[in-house]
């Protein structure tokens, strides 16, 4: 049989499903506890690349991620196997383990737990419609194997006692006997199987674990919008210039540090290795980069006057439009300014159907947003300054007041308002650099 060892954590409730299959196998093995806030050089070794528990090591090799290691122990010994014998069925299970997971267990009840306030009712209704599915699955069986408990009921073996501390630390109610039957059976004859009575955490132990899990969530999520906040940017960045914006709007204290892409500093090179490119919006240390991704970092870090619409279709919304103004009408505006003659023509031909295609979207509507500024006005705001900019270096006219008198008239309110106001560029100084820019083009 060769030796075995699981590497575990309490209460993980995935290292107790490789636990419970070692004993229902009747396979002797070593429990390790790893602390995984200190974690281990054994776990380091055996799991170098997501340094999480469980893992199985067996004669020396090492099988991570429970149900991958649920798999291995029932192919590798073969009495009382979990899995049907059945192809489909045996897919079945595994949909169904899968659906347990990303539904039932992370998109339902652990949101529910973590929800706050106004959204706790919604991830507390969803959470039952997950374990609704659940029950209709294990209608008419005793366990999710059927007469005999099988790979399911491992996978989901952690609702009768951490869902029971999630419902008492969440204060919420899940597992009602009146709307769940099967469930609850199915709950109390799972825990009565020695097997599993045997080996289950005392519900006070798990409830002090989540309470202490809760407290730290709600201290971290406090001290998320504090600390020290500082913006890689220049001066005429228009992707800079969105997080200015926001951070102004939001009210929230920051340094600035201008930044020479003709010589990038070493903290720009650390903070952005990758891409080595502004901005970088470094928060308590930590930095995240590229201007639509900063936008909403910042957006959920900080609440206060949202950015971003709370319905999910209009934030969609948003981030269409936000991508079109990066992806066309940026595109569209640079080749007007570093090309000439037919191509020239073309690019203005292309950027005038885009502007079109902003107007449509503002029929009705003051900003984009509707109402007040909002993410995809941030986005598309450089076009309120860039736009006349290119106007006078090219002595023509792109946003008409006749031709686009919402476009028009959003560049005036835009404009207007404090946040944005004092933070525009030097005009002049923009006219110079961009009519710089295309008179070398030219002459290459």
């Amino acid at each position: 049989m060769g030796e075995v060892k699981v590497i575990g954590s309490f209460p993980s409730l995935f290292s107790y499903r490789v636990q419970w299959a070692l004993k229902l196998k009747g396979i002797e093995f070593e429990y390790l506890v790893e602390d995984l806030l200190n974690k281990s050089p054994m776990l380091l070794k055996y799991n170098p690349v997501h340094k999480k528990v469980p893992v199985l090591v067996h004669n020396g090799k090492a099988i991570v991620e429970s149900l991958v290691i649920l798999e291995y122990i029932d192919e590798t010994w073969k009495e009382n196997p979990l899995l049907p014998q059945d192809p489909h069925e045996r897919a079945m299970a595994r949909f169904w383990a899968k659906f347990a997971d990303e539904k039932c267990l992370f998109g339902g009840v652990w949101s529910a737990f973590c929800a706050e306030e106004e959204a706790k009712e919604k991830a507390v209704e969803s959470a039952l419609e997950t374990l609704q599915v659940l029950e209709e699955e294990l209608k008419g069986k005793k366990f999710f194997g059927g007469e005999a408990i099988g790979y399911l009921d491992l996978v989901v073996g952690w609702i009768p006692r951490w869902l029971q501390a999630l419902e008492e630390v969440g204060e919420m109610k899940l597992l009602d006997a009146e709307r769940f039957p099967c469930l609850h059976a199915w709950a109390e004859n799972w825990v009565d199987l020695p097997v599993i009575k045997e080996s289950l955490p005392p519900l006070e132990a798990v409830v002090e674990y989540f309470h202490a899990s809760k407290k730290y969530r709600l201290s971290l999520a406090a001290k998320m919008g504090e600390g020290e906040v500082k913006l890689f940017r220049t001066w005429s960045s228009p992707f800079g210039l969105r997080i200015t914006w926001a951070l102004k709007l939001k009210g929230i204290q920051y340094e600035n540090i201008d930044e020479d892409l003709s010589n990038k500093s070493p903290l720009l090179l650390m903070y952005n290795p990758i891409h080595k490119k502004i901005p970088v919006l470094l928060h308590n240390g930590k930095a995240i980069a590229e201007s639509a991704v900063i936008l909403e970092y910042i957006d959920e870090t900080w609440k206060e006057n949202p950015i971003l619409p709370q319905c999910p279709h209009e934030r969609a919304m948003a981030r269409f439009i936000a991508k079109f103004g990066d992806d066309k009408c940026t595109a569209a505006l640079w080749r007007v300014v570093t090309t000439q003659g037919k191509e020239q023509e073309e690019a203005i031909s292309t950027s005038m159907e885009c502007l079109k295609t902003l107007e449509e979207w503002l029929k009705g509507k003051k900003y984009f947003n509707g109402d007040s500024i909002g993410y995809a006005d941030i986005m598309l705001g450089w076009i309120a300054n860039l736009v006349r900019v290119v106007e006078e270096i090219l002595e023509m006219k792109l946003i008409d007041e006749e031709r686009f008198p919402l476009l028009f008239a959003w560049i005036e309110n835009l404009s207007n308002l404090p946040a944005i106001k004092d933070s525009w560029p030097p005009h002049d100084k923009l006219v110079s650099k961009y009519r710089a820019i295309r008179d070398s083009l030219m002459v290459e």
